[in-house]
């Protein structure tokens, strides 16, 4: 009787505690698509024929512990799936790291520590129709750094207050963020003082009702572009304006972003802006966007504009189903292409159209 009394009190004093640490909780979101791609090569490689893509693909876990007076400390750890099978073809692997981070959180705010999407990249993804489909407006970055996840975040977001939040991150190494295919390759190398390499981002978004109106500013140090071929590079500052207004069944979006000094060359400087529309039907939803980026300061001929048409069709909280068009109309020395955010490596062809036409799934558990 003695020992039943003694473990009732244990269990007792130990309940409280093992409540107060939440279970970590699976979550993620499998999108596949069967895709017809072509690069319209006249003179460079042709890459023409159907594909099967598993465009970014995630799982993760994540959790929370109540550590009392009002703070918690959580966690996520976030991974992208090869479901296709090509990473695990080519050696890349079936898993890919995407955010993680430790939080710590009060009525102050929160602390980020981790791997996680800059605050630029964050308000550029919150007026986006065709995320990591056909029609990304991201497909116009190559060339530069934007719209990274970058390692080594230090990260401080602020209360919600009726809408309006704010965030600014410090990036100690940001090493191979730059994107490449237009321009020269270039990526960051350690030297040895690494805040050659670093970067600080922050934006501000107010989010209420129909309304969403957005500001980001982005600096990379010079040293993330240092290369044999650019032994005195420049910061690349870019700076993001983008809004979203809801009415009825419409929806009207878009951004503008202006970069200077693109890729740590001196003026290299141009702008990306998209605008885009929705309209939704019962369970259907028409999607149109349109972006253009203007020529560079220093390269002529570096200019592209995409457009990108898509049916969204939502069976379940969980499942949508689709089928979308996109292509991009390349000047004479531009090889942006329509299917970069899909983990598709073949350039388009300088000065020609890529188009890209699939019909695909997506389903969030």
């Amino acid at each position: 009787m003695k020992k039943l009394i003694v473990a009732a009190v244990a269990a007792a004093v130990v309940a409280p505690v093992s409540v107060m640490a939440s279970a970590p909780v699976l979550y993620g979101k499998l999108q596949m698509s069967v895709n017809l791609l072509d690069n319209n090569a006249s003179a460079g490689p042709d890459y023409s024929e159907t594909s099967l893509n598993s465009n970014h693909s995630l799982m993760g876990f994540k959790g929370s512990e109540d550590l009392g007076n009002g703070m918690k400390i959580g966690y996520l750890i976030e991974w992208s799936l090869d479901m296709d099978g090509d990473n695990s073809t080519s050696g890349a692997g079936d898993l890919n790291e995407r955010n993680r981070a430790v939080t710590l959180s009060g009525e102050w705010g929160t602390i980020l520590v981790g791997k996680w999407d800059t605050p630029l990249k964050t308000v550029g993804r919150k007026v986006e129709l065709f995320a990591e489909r056909l029609g990304d407006q991201r497909n116009m970055n190559s060339g530069v750094a934007l719209d990274a996840r970058a390692d080594n975040v230090i990260a401080y977001v602020t209360p919600n207050m009726n809408g309006l939040s704010a965030t600014v991150a410090y990036v100690t190494d940001a090493s191979d963020v730059v994107e490449t295919g237009l321009f020269t390759s270039t990526a960051g190398t350690d030297g040895a003082d690494n805040s050659d390499n670093s970067a600080i981002s922050a934006n501000v978004i107010y989010n209420n009702g129909p309304i969403l109106v957005a500001a980001a500013y982005e600096q990379f140090s010079d040293g993330n572009f240092l290369t044999a071929a650019n032994t005195t590079p420049e910061d690349q500052t870019t700076w993001r304006l983008a809004g979203s207004y809801s009415f009825g069944d419409f929806k009207v979006l878009g951004t503008y972003t202006d970069i200077s000094d693109g890729a740590g060359i001196v003026d290299n400087d141009f702008d990306i802006w998209t605008i885009g529309g929705s309209y939704a039907m019962g369970n259907n939803t028409i999607k149109v966007q349109y972006g253009t980026r203007d020529r560079s300061d220093v390269y002529v001929d570096t200019g592209a504009d995409q457009w990108a048409i898509g049916l969204d069709h939502t069976m379940s909280n969980r499942t949508t189903v689709y089928v979308e068009y996109a292509t991009l109309d390349n000047e004479g020395l531009s090889s942006s292409r329509s299917w970069a955010t899909m983990g598709n490596n073949a350039l388009g062809d300088a000065g020609e159209d890529t188009d890209g036409f699939g019909v695909g799934i997506i389903h969030k558990f």
